[in-house]
């Protein structure tokens, strides 16, 4: 496993815990600042800071972590993420952050945890008041400029994600007695990377077993949605306007 993200999960799980998000069926949320809203604020181009996931198996004697299944999930959901800002027409950029780079760098690593802990830092009021990002509540500094790629983009991107994996044991108890089935969160948080304000909060919540067996078809169509919502890239509210004809 890329000992990075075991670092990165460490952090992640201490400061929140899986069971700290609401869950609701197959629902998508969004929170955008006035800034991002109105087009004073635009996101063309960002950095994906490399993500924070975790599987765990739930068995009729208790809950068990799934190490090697977070890494190849956390893999898979990065690489849909950056796929559909693409096509969003959003350039994702890397410049030494990736999960690969940072594994041969440790002074990049440093940096990126250091900025990741900013982000722990706001993490949890965030996600129990994502509504006052429209007060401009949250900001994690200035000092996520020290990002070598903050520098060649617009906005820094968090996300995460945690789901329970049930057993098949599990799975027939909880159709007996109509327990929650198995599901997933996944959030994306877009921060200024110069000013370090948080300019917009995706969540989306799955149900079923498709989050894991084919992230793409659970999550694809919910990425672009929302994307469109949130105004970035092709969307941003700047472009429309300038899309716009002239009266005649």
């Amino acid at each position: 496993m890329r000992c990075f993200r075991v670092a990165s999960l460490t952090l992640v799980i201490a400061t929140y815990g899986t069971a700290a998000f609401a869950r609701h069926k197959n629902e998508n949320l969004n929170y955008v600042s006035p800034k991002l809203a109105t087009g004073e604020a635009a996101i063309h181009s960002v950095c994906v800071v490399p993500g924070e996931m975790q599987l765990t198996k739930v068995g009729m004697k208790g809950k068990e972590g799934m190490e090697k299944e977070s890494e190849q999930w956390a893999d898979a959901l990065q690489g849909i993420v950056e796929a559909h800002l693409k096509a969003a027409e959003v350039e994702v950029v890397s410049s030494a952050i990736s999960p690969d780079q940072l594994d041969t760098n440790p002074d990049a690593q440093q940096l990126v945890l250091e900025v990741q802990k900013s982000y722990d830092n706001v993490a949890t009021q965030l996600e129990k008041h994502p509504k006052d990002i429209k007060k401009h509540r949250f900001s994690l500094g200035d000092e996520v400029a020290i990002l070598p790629c903050s520098a060649k983009s617009d906005a820094l991107v968090f996300f995460h994600a945690e789901g329970d994996v049930l057993t098949n044991g599990k799975k027939a108890f909880s159709l007996l007695v109509k327990t929650a089935p198995e599901e997933a969160n996944l959030r994306l948080s877009f921060v200024d990377s110069k000013s370090g304000d948080v300019l917009t909060l995706v969540r989306i919540q799955r149900e079923g077993e498709r989050f894991e067996k084919n992230p793409e078809k659970a999550y694809g169509k919910a990425l672009d949605r929302e994307f469109k919502k949130i105004k970035i890239g092709e969307f941003t509210a700047s472009a429309k306007k300038k899309k716009q004809p002239k009266a005649s």
